[in-house]
């Protein structure tokens, strides 16, 4: 059985937070927590020591709109380093774990990552498929960066072996401004090769981890600060797509 432990944290002004420490897999986990009225949850696995400034300002919008968000710490919980082969130390029961913790709460259940970290979602769903029967509803993909090796010109590259493993709908979503756009249309066909319904969209003049840059330019700020409309109509494709099945 799950334990979970309520305590309470201020991030800034105007965006408390609930802060849940969850017994998943062989690891405490503090799970930050956006609570919202809606019958939506948005679970993500930001990977960044509990540091997502931009993240956080677009849950506490998300929330004030009625989408719950769920952010846990997995770094911290395994004592992992901020480096790309973390993820893989990473085990997938307890991302298994945090799902049904989630799902709980009786609402529609995404996932949401961005960058290297989504490949922990697609882990995740790959994961929960293969053991549970309780539906989740969808994932989005934030500038995935898949890649199992650095791409070569002329060469088709390889990702990471959880893709193209999933039925899960998903949204993929690039900036214009990035060598890895030329790509979505391959990267599109390998994530629907286990059934996924993938949506493929260009954010418009912005680089990858816009909202993660230290020398955003002005596009960048402006989408940074639109982020939770952008994972809004996000969701509603995905939600488009169930109701297509």
């Amino acid at each position: 059985m799950l334990l979970v432990v309520l305590c309470f944290s201020l991030i800034s002004p105007g965006m408390a937070l609930e802060v849940r420490t969850i017994e998943a897999g062989d690891s405490s986990i503090d799970v930050r927590i956006f609570p919202a009225v809606g019958n939506r949850l948005l679970l993500g696995f930001p990977c960044d020591e509990g540091k997502s400034l931009a993240e956080e300002k677009t849950a506490n919008s998300l929330a004030e709109d009625g989408i719950e968000v769920w952010m846990p710490d997995m770094l911290s919980a395994y004592m992992l380093p901020k480096v790309r082969s973390s993820l893989a130390d990473i085990p997938s029961d307890a991302l298994t774990d945090l799902i049904r913790e989630a799902l709980k709460t009786g609402k529609q259940v995404y996932l949401i990552a961005s960058g290297a970290d989504t490949e922990l979602i697609l882990r995740a769903a790959r994961y929960w498929e293969s053991t549970e029967d309780a539906p989740l509803a969808g994932a989005v993909l934030l500038f995935p960066r898949l890649f199992k090796s650095k791409p070569e010109p002329g060469v088709q590259p390889e990702y990471v072996d959880a893709v193209g493993k999933t039925k899960l709908p998903l949204m993929l979503l690039e900036g214009e401004r990035t060598p890895n756009r030329w790509g979505i249309q391959h990267l599109t066909a390998e994530l629907g090769k286990g059934g996924s319904q993938v949506h493929a969209k260009v954010i418009p003049a912005v680089r990858g981890y816009f909202f993660k840059r230290q020398d955003a330019n002005r596009p960048e700020e402006v989408v940074t600060s639109q982020l939770a409309g952008l994972i809004k109509v996000s969701l509603f494709y995905l939600g488009s797509s169930q109701h297509d099945e």
